[in-house]
């Protein structure tokens, strides 16, 4: 009986304990009709349902940042975004960046127009730096030792404000269109990885990927700090866009403490109370035996 007890508690204790990885959603917008909870910067304003980061006009910088700030040692977030204007650039940026981090283009605290996309540095405009940017470029740079672009319509992760990118892929068809985009970026602690397409379907395999568990690439190495912003930064140059930022999801990806279940601890009590009369009884038997 007391074999059978102890067995049964441990079976318990196996499956009423868990330790799983769980998110936390730290920010949700599935569209912005809110007008709080996020700072709109240089020309980004609200249009409709949607953030406009820049219109279809020469040299715009714009950008928003979420005001909470978020852990990023591991975490996902997934967005919608709108490009329009065929042919035309320059493109969107998303940024990871430290809280105390800005850029200094005029007042608008981004980086330079056109090929920097409001993230990068420029003729001695320093960009904003302590940060890791995810570029989806819709035009063409080829200005050495400032771009590395490899076409006019590619994905690249960028950091501390160089858009010398450290891993690009090419992307199809165009990203300027009439229909929304879709973007997931995943990150593990080690692997930063990115897909975008328009289906709204989060392929299996990341289109992009960065780092390995060999040799990882830490974000917080370059943020200076596991505590970041996020938000997007946008621009146009001699060639111009109207950029749209449709939704935002972060998710913030940890671990749960090993914890028993409320229904566990009450089957955990009730195994206790029989093996206490399983006790007493033996312990009873013992005294009459004697």
């Amino acid at each position: 009986m007391k074999k059978f007890l102890a067995a049964s508690i441990t079976l318990l204790i196996c499956h009423g304990f868990h330790h799983n990885a769980d998110a936390e959603t730290l920010i949700n917008f599935n569209d912005f009709t809110s007008e709080s909870g996020y700072t709109l910067l240089g020309t980004a304003q609200k249009e409709g349902n949607a953030l406009q980061l820049v219109p279809s006009a020469q040299n715009q910088v714009g950008g928003v940042f979420f005001n909470t700030p978020v852990d990023v040692s591991s975490f996902s977030a997934n967005f919608s975004f709108t490009f329009s204007n065929p042919g035309a650039g320059d493109g969107m940026m998303f940024v990871i960046k430290n809280p105390e981090s800005s850029g200094s283009y005029k007042t608008t605290e981004l980086g330079y127009t056109g090929e920097a996309i409001a993230y990068g540095d420029r003729y001695g405009v320093p960009g904003i730096r302590n940060s890791v940017g995810i570029e989806f470029d819709s035009h063409y740079n080829t200005t050495a030792g400032v771009t590395n672009d490899i076409n006019a319509n590619h994905i690249g992760i960028d950091a501390n404000g160089s858009m010398l990118s450290l891993a690009q892929v090419a992307v199809s068809p165009d990203f300027n269109s009439v229909n929304p985009w879709y973007a997931w970026v995943d990150y593990d602690g080690a692997i930063l990885s990115i897909s975008v397409n328009q289906t709204g379907i989060q392929p299996a395999t990341a289109m992009l990927s960065y780092g390995s568990s060999d040799t990882p690439f830490v974000i917080s190495d370059y943020t200076g700090s596991s505590t970041a912003l996020v938000g997007f930064t946008a621009s146009t140059g001699g060639a111009v866009q109207t950029t749209r930022l449709n939704s935002f999801g972060f998710d913030s990806v940890g671990t749960v403490e090993a914890v028993p279940e409320p229904s566990t601890l009450a089957l955990l009590g009730t195994g206790a109370v029989f093996a206490g009369i399983a006790s007493r009884r033996k312990s009873r038997k013992t005294e009459l035996a004697g």
